[in-house]
């Protein structure tokens, strides 16, 4: 699992069936600031994720990638 902070939302015309009434997210993944371990610092990278629990923009959330995330039930 990845930290990430939310930046806005995605709007899609056409979605796989099984995301069909799924909000999409535009998250950008959290990096420990190496000259201050206690805080984070914003990744160069943005990811689109589902939102299964309703965040909203400026929220902090975690999120997974890969076969973990494509087993997860939404």
């Amino acid at each position: 699992m990845f930290l990430a902070r939310v930046e806005g939302s995605v709007v899609a015309t056409k979605k796989d069936e099984g995301l069909s009434g799924r909000k999409l997210l535009l998250v950008r993944p959290q990096l420990v600031d190496e000259s201050d371990p206690a805080k984070f610092r914003p990744g160069k990278n943005t990811i689109v994720a589902g939102d299964s629990v309703g965040a909203g923009e400026g929220e902090l959330v975690k999120f997974t990638q890969g076969s973990s995330a494509r087993l997860a039930p939404i």
